[in-house]
């Protein structure tokens, strides 16, 4: 059975991470060019021995965004990560951040996927190009304590406001690839 390389790396990447393994790149089968493309582009980290440190919204590296659920917990490059992956896996968890503007703690319950408590929660979803993925979009997708918290931090990069949910559904798109593979 064949696989597209890029796709069959995130996906066996992401579960990998997931599972609290990392991998090395070769074990993989990734060869360095394709890794050092991925790294430049802002889609892949990787340590000085070559494993896996993040791919796919997922970090084996303590980060501000995590995700809490009954098999443990896995951080995340940005909060829509943190509330889109959950959702994508029809979890039951908690989506964990901080508000940029005044630093509470941020947290969404999901039951299923689907999110509760998110109130009057917003996330800024960055829409510019994305040359370097964690530098272009994930250091602008923060979730914040409301639209005026948002307002008041005026992000620096093009995008618009969504509430928690509309974060949920763009989730399941983002991470049908992870979803399909773990219910097929």
């Amino acid at each position: 059975m064949r696989q597209e390389p890029l796709f069959d790396l995130g996906t066996r990447g992401f579960l990998a991470l997931w599972r609290g393994e990392q991998p090395r790149m070769a074990d993989l089968g990734v060869d360095a060019e394709t890794v050092e493309a991925l790294v430049q582009q802002g889609r892949l980290e990787v340590d000085a021995r070559r494993r896996l440190v993040a791919i796919h919204g997922l970090s084996a590296r303590p980060t501000l965004h995590r995700i809490e659920h009954e098999e443990g917990v896995v951080h995340t490059w940005c909060a829509y990560d943190a509330v889109g992956i959950p959702a994508a896996l029809g979890l039951d968890g908690r989506a964990v951040t901080a508000c940029p503007t005044c630093g509470e703690y941020l947290v969404v319950g999901l039951a299923g996927g689907t999110p509760t408590g998110a109130g009057q929660l917003r996330l800024w979803f960055p829409d510019n190009g994305c040359a370097h993925l964690v530098e272009d979009f994930c250091r602008h997708a923060n979730l914040y304590c409301g639209a005026d918290h948002l307002e008041a931090a005026a992000p620096a990069s093009p995008g618009r406001m969504i509430t928690v949910a509309e974060a949920a559904d763009l989730g399941r798109t983002t991470w049908s690839d992870v979803a399909t593979y773990l219910s097929a």
